[in-house]
């Protein structure tokens, strides 16, 4: 029986037709149109109404074109109208399942279903916009194949508290507070109008003339004055993120189902995603600046065939570190959390504490020939050193079974887990410098990587080197 995807379709293909017709449209008849004297030819709204209807037509005979059958093992879409294409998704080779539902569609009753079969090619994918009956038929017909259900009990379930967490260190929170500023300069602008011609920007700002009148009186009650609007900007900026991350994260519930996880969230844009576990390759654990003072970290997946951030996968926005163990051996026990114990040779401070240090002190140290105030950026040089020391003595790796695992220090602390089988090379490689301190910078290739810099480090000796290529080689016993 053939089946057909719900008629919003049609207003959808309209749309995008219009919408990148418009402007071809609007620049040739631009000479017409730029009179403005309401006079132009009655042929201009008669190739709009003409185009209008051919467009409306032509995408009501796509949408009826475009159908799709399923049988007991396989899905069959038929679509094209001048040429017409024909394919054949087996069920088997279905991965991913990602089920979306915006406030638009719930009006409507639709729901986008994304079916993604291949590691990267999109071509290979399917996406279908259905009435909510015919998309509960098609996810039944498909989990029925793998056993899969959408509707088992919740694994794991993110709490309020856990989303207060992640809303400390979401980039909403990072970019709103420059954000706010901005929107105060424009406040006081409304109190304190400028002079004509004087444009209204954050630098202006810090550099009225009142403030260098007060600040000739009383300098400590001006700056707290400062640091409190600053404050104020970041308590109204983490609100915004807190409301945002509510509507982001809201019951955000994973469920461990057989060979497959299912991801659920949302609250004005319901979605779902079913993510077969042969596709995580990485476990990376991120510890934000705030968040990890009270004990909460966030777990990300590296996925086949997902490459850059837009197609990471999360699998928990926040979780305290007591929970940590407990939740994976519910959701991903494939995967052993040990921690690395591996240090960086000894001896090798100098690379990392060292040269900085030296970089540093010769950039202050010929811009001070051009401004004394180059000076005041002395106290940067405590803040390379700190930053070096971290980065030699909380480096640390280890290779143990089925996976490697690598942590990294940083503003945000990562701990990566990969597993042997999803490693598709180790490079390594040296420059002069390196060479002369006997240490090699180690890439753990992947496929699709988010963030190719987390996979690799600087620091290991050739005799490092030598076991991790011995562990790599070694046939896998599981």
């Amino acid at each position: 029986m053939e089946n057909r995807q719900h008629p919003i379709k049609i207003l959808v293909h309209v749309y995008r037709s219009v919408r990148y017709m418009i402007i071809p449209y609007t620049l040739m008849l631009f000479n017409e149109i730029k009179a403005g004297t309401g006079q132009q030819p009655y042929w201009v709204y008669g190739a709009a109404v003409v185009i209008g209807i051919s467009i409306l037509l032509w995408s009501m005979i796509t949408w009826w074109k475009d159908t799709y059958q399923l049988d007991e093992s396989a899905i069959l879409i038929h679509k094209g109208v001048l040429n017409m294409t024909q394919r054949t998704i087996p069920l088997e080779r279905i991965t991913n399942i990602s089920m979306k539902a915006t406030w638009m569609d719930r009006i409507v009753g639709s729901t986008t279903i994304e079916l993604q079969t291949s590691d990267s090619n999109k071509e290979a994918d399917a996406t279908f916009v259905l009435t909510s009956d015919n998309a509960d038929i098609l996810l039944a017909a498909i989990n029925r194949f793998v056993r899969s259900h959408i509707q088992a009990k919740p694994t794991w379930e993110l709490q309020p508290k856990d989303i207060f967490m992640r809303s400390i260190s979401s980039n909403t929170f990072w970019m709103g507070v420059p954000l706010c500023l901005s929107i105060v300069t424009y406040i006081w602008d409304w109190i304190e109008p400028r002079s004509e011609g004087e444009e209204v920007s954050l630098t202006a700002f810090f550099r009225n003339e009142m403030w260098k009148t007060i600040l000739n009186i009383d300098v400590i009650p001006v700056l707290l004055q400062v640091l409190g609007i600053i404050a104020l900007c970041a308590f109204a900026t983490w609100l915004f993120s807190l409301v945002m991350m509510q509507f982001r994260y809201n019951r955000w519930t994973v469920i461990r189902d057989g060979a497959y996880l299912h991801i659920q969230y949302g609250w004005n844009v319901r979605k779902s995603t079913s993510l077969h576990v042969a596709k995580i390759q990485t476990i990376r654990i991120k510890e934000q600046l705030f968040s990890r003072l009270f004990g909460y970290i966030s777990i990300w997946m590296d996925c086949v065939g997902y490459e850059g951030e837009r197609r990471i996968k999360l699998l928990l926005p926040a979780i305290h570190r007591s929970e940590l163990h407990t939740a994976m051996q519910c959701l991903l026990p494939e995967f052993t959390l040990t921690v690395p114990k591996r240090s960086l040779p000894a001896g090798k401070a100098m690379y990392f504490v060292g040269l900085p240090l030296v970089m540093a002190v010769l950039v202050i140290g010929v811009s001070a020939c051009m401004s004394v105030w180059a000076w005041l950026a002395t106290p940067l040089l405590a803040v390379v050193y700190w930053s070096g020391t971290k980065r030699y003595i909380r480096t640390s790796w280890e290779t143990t079974g089925k996976q490697f695992v690598l942590a990294k220090p940083g503003i945000t602390r990562t701990t990566i887990y990969v597993l042997r089988q999803a490693i598709q090379s180790i490079d390594y490689h040296q420059n002069q410098i390196q060479q002369g301190f006997g240490i090699y910078q180690v890439q753990i290739i992947i496929n699709s990587p988010s963030k190719p810099k987390e996979y690799i480090f600087t620091g290991a000796a050739e005799r490092d080197i030598k076991q991790l290529l011995d562990w790599y080689k070694k046939a896998p016993k599981d």
